[in-house]
This record gives C-alpha cells, sequence and structure tokens, in this order.
C-alpha cells in the first residue's frame, strides 16, 4: 500500500526535523490497542524497511476490567498478523492506583529495554495527551515545569531513550487514519469512568470549551507548553551553569551570597539542583520556598528541611544529614 497518507508524511517530517528514531534504532513500542498506539504501530511498522527498525511491542495489562483480557488478545492477534515480537506483562493485584501503575510501566519498560538491548522506548502519547495534561496539572497545581511534563524525547538510561514520535498528532488525526486503514481499535470502556479525573477532563471539560470558548484548544495548549518548555529548557540549562560556578570545590556547601544576587527563578533551581545532585534529594516547592527564606534572612545560623541541615558559615551555604538521621 502506497504511504502517501497525510499522516505518514507528517510522521516522516517530524522524525528528520528532531532526529527521533535514526537508522538501524531498535525499538521497544507500548502498545495498548488504542486509537493512538494502533497509528504509532502502523507508521513505524510501514517505514520498518525504509529506516532498518527492529520493532518489539509491549503490552501492559491492568485487570482493572472484566474484558482486559479480550483486548490483550486482540493485541496478541495484532502482533503475530505483523510477525512483531511482543513483551506481555500483568499489572500485580497490589498496584491499585493510577500513579503506582504507571510508575511499575516505567520501570518494567526501563528493565525490558536494557535486558533486551533496545535503544528507545516508544510511546504514542499525542498533543491531544499533552493538552490534556496541561490543564490536569494545572487543575492540580503545579510549577511551569509541570505544564511542559509530556516533551518529544527524554533520557531514561545511559543508552535507553524515552521517545514520543506522534506528539504533534491529534486525536482526530489518529482516529482518522484507523478508519482510513480499517484498524482494529479496541474500545477501552474504562475511559468513561468519570470518576477519573483524566475522563472528566477528556469527555467534559475539554469538548465543553472547544464548543463554546476556543474551537482550537488543544492546538492553543500545544503551542504553551511548547512555548513554556523552551523557557524552563532554558532557565535549567542557566542554573546547572550557575549550580557549577557558585558551588564549593571539595565541600557540601554553595556560595549563598552570589545566589541572593540572582532572581527567584534561578535561585529556586539552583538549589533544587544542588540537593539532587548532593544530597539525592529532591524538594518540593515549599521546601524550596524555606530554603529561599532561610538565605535571604539575618537570624538564624543553621535550618532543618526535612531530614537536612542547612548552615551558614562566612559566605557558604553548607548542607548535611540531620543529627537525628547520622
Amino acid at each position: 500500500m502506497p504511504l502517501h497518507s497525510s499522516l505518514h508524511k507528517k510522521f516522516v517530517s517530524t522524525l528528520e526535523l528532531k532526529q527521533l528514531l535514526k537508522p538501524r534504532s531498535s525499538l521497544l513500542v507500548s502498545f495498548s490497542g488504542g486509537q493512538d498506539s494502533l497509528t504509532l504501530v502502523k507508521l513505524l511498522y510501514d517505514f520498518r524497511h525504509i529506516y532498518q527498525w527492529r520493532i518489539a511491542l509491549i503490552h501492559f495489562d491492568h485487570r482493572w476490567r472484566p474484558d482486559s483480557m479480550l483486548a490483550s488478545r486482540q493485541v496478541f492477534i495484532y502482533a503475530k498478523l505483523h510477525s512483531l515480537s511482543l513483551y506481555y506483562f500483568e499489572c500485580p493485584d497490589y498496584l491499585s492506583t493510577e500513579e503506582a501503575s504507571r510508575k511499575w510501566r516505567y520501570a518494567t519498560l526501563m528493565d525490558v529495554a536494557h535486558k533486551n538491548n533496545f535503544t528507545k522506548i516508544v510511546l504514542a502519547h499525542t498533543a491531544t495527551d499533552k493538552a490534556e495534561t496541561l490543564i490536569s496539572n494545572l487543575c492540580r497545581g503545579t510549577s511551569l515545569d509541570g505544564l511542559s511534563s509530556i516533551t518529544w524525547s527524554i533520557k531514561l538510561l545511559q543508552s535507553v531513550y524515552l521517545i514520543r514520535p506522534i506528539l504533534n498528532f491529534y486525536r482526530s488525526e489518529t482516529s482518522w487514519f484507523c478508519r482510513k486503514y480499517h484498524l482494529p481499535i479496541w474500545i477501552d470502556r474504562s475511559n468513561y469512568n468519570y470518576i477519573m479525573l483524566r475522563n472528566r477532563l477528556r469527555q467534559e471539560l475539554i469538548p465543553y470549551i472547544k464548543s463554546y470558548l476556543q474551537p482550537n484548544f488543544e492546538e492553543k495548549c500545544h503551542s504553551l507548553s511548547s512555548l513554556i518548555t523552551s523557557d524552563t529548557d532554558f532557565l535549567e540549562q542557566e542554573s546547572t551553569r550557575i549550580c557549577a560556578v557558585v558551588q564549593h570545590a571539595e565541600l557540601v556547601a554553595v556560595n549563598y551570597i552570589a545566589l541572593k544576587l540572582l532572581h527567584i527563578s534561578l535561585q529556586s533551581r539552583v538549589l533544587r539542583s544542588f540537593c539532587i545532585s548532593n544530597l539525592n534529594f529532591n524538594p518540593n516547592s515549599k521546601e524550596i520556598s524555606d530554603m529561599i527564606t532561610f538565605i535571604n534572612q539575618n537570624i538564624l545560623i543553621t535550618v532543618k528541611i526535612k531530614n537536612y541541615i542547612l548552615g551558614i558559615n562566612g559566605v557558604w551555604l553548607y548542607a548535611g544529614m540531620s543529627n537525628s538521621e547520622s
């Protein structure tokens, strides 16, 4: 079949522009059987010979629905018809929340990729997912980083990258693509369970916004998230550079006088980078705020943040474990 659909062209253009999936890469593709993952697998399969990719699928059965085994069976059939290797995992019974299951999936993805020499973990997140994540995080309360949390690629392990090559596709496009090529979409009934926040956003709030406020809402969210990503990338690069300059050459300390001269946005990022690299501690926004308050006051010389002690001596802000944890 000729590869002349608009999404085939869009896919190749994105790959070339962003250098996401280079020739002869080994790809581990997360495959649920839904329209987005079907679109992704079809596109990868159609270009596999041109790019000489090694492709395998991985499917997670969370067993949250009585028909989950039927969905898994359809995934097995699709993989067999296309002669694709498939890794299948059932979610452990003790994982009952979305967040716990997400962490389990990512840990499993990294483990399978590492053990089987896959260099790319490929996910079917779309611009629609990006819009949903943006508004979901905004409702919960988040920082700029939370508004740009879904990115094109991220390094997970020394030689393993997570790639989202259809992040500029919209769900309306993947739906059209599946109809055009008669792909067997498995309808996940749990997507209509409104107890889950994302489903209520997807089925009620976003359609309302598109109908009455902004018809191009998904596109606007995608553009906003991309702009925020550019800004946060710059801030992260600057904070990394500054942290290397203000950090003590031998001790676990930073020059807090130099730190006080920075904009508060850079102060918070430098402090977070310092804590992560030296203490293996990723402080939350409240803990960062407490640190900034501490370095800008002139009364206390030490303060306890969680299990750590921060102390000022001369121009240096020192950090270490508190006595109770030593």
